[in-house]
């Protein structure tokens, strides 16, 4: 039975089936467990689409707003020029895979003429633009390529002694199967922030929003806060 679905989470079966089921293949004595996972399986529907993915290994998540890609038979999520692999212990950073298609290209990119055919560039994936999308493309022959701007680069970041990366107004950790993405860690100081963060005003003190991560100028950088406002 297929209980999840891409982006939504979908129940395929009544409740009343549902408790019926429950019934006649649990014993007494785990009924209140049952009733309890019930329970939570039909709370479900209320997460918001293309928020977190359902039913990873280990519960890691995926940024909020990603987007589910297909390659030929192999599936990847994107979100602002990321892509990632779900593996065997959670969702990691790969290479852009040549030929994916991308609704909206990242926030942030080069417009870069060879000849008279354009490429969009970010780091160091290109893309052109096709009927659905901007679809990822080789790298063109270029003798001199214009240089990467720092946005489009991961910078380290550290907090105590751990040690992020944050790139495009987002963060990740290295781990043995690879980056992955991580929610912002509260205290972590950015050189810069992505051109798209938007400025918020909250008691005449002026913040940056960045996918709902949130940021305070200080003479250091920026730095991930709580949003007051949300206190």
């Amino acid at each position: 039975m297929k209980l999840f679905r891409s982006e939504r989470v979908l129940v395929s079966m009544s409740a009343k089936t549902l408790l019926l089921n429950l019934r006649n293949n649990f014993r007494p004595a785990g009924m209140m467990l049952a009733g309890l996972a019930a329970t939570a399986l039909f709370a479900a529907p209320s997460l918001r689409a293309a928020d977190v993915r359902v039913g990873v290994s280990l519960g890691l998540e995926l940024p909020r707003g990603y987007a589910e890609i297909r390659v030929g038979r192999d599936h990847y999520y994107e979100h602002r020029g990321v892509f990632y692999q779900h593996g065997p212990r959670g969702y990691f950073v790969v290479r852009a895979p040549r030929g994916a298609i991308v609704r909206e290209l990242p926030p942030y990119y080069t417009r870069i003429y060879v000849g008279n055919v354009l490429y969009y560039r970010f780091g160091d994936v290109y893309y052109q633009p096709v009927r659905d999308g901007y679809v990822v493309v080789d790298a063109p022959p270029m003798a001199t390529p214009p240089p990467i701007r720092p946005v489009e680069d991961y910078q380290s970041v550290y907090v105590g002694q751990a040690e992020y990366l944050f790139k495009n107004g987002q963060f990740f950790i290295k781990t043995p199967d690879g980056m992955v993405w991580v929610k912002a860690p509260i205290g972590a100081v950015t050189v810069n922030l992505p051109p798209d963060a938007k400025s918020v005003w909250y008691q005449e003190v002026e913040y940056f929003d960045c996918d709902d991560v949130y940021f305070r100028k200080t003479p250091e950088g920026y730095k991930v806060i709580d949003a007051p406002w949300k206190k």
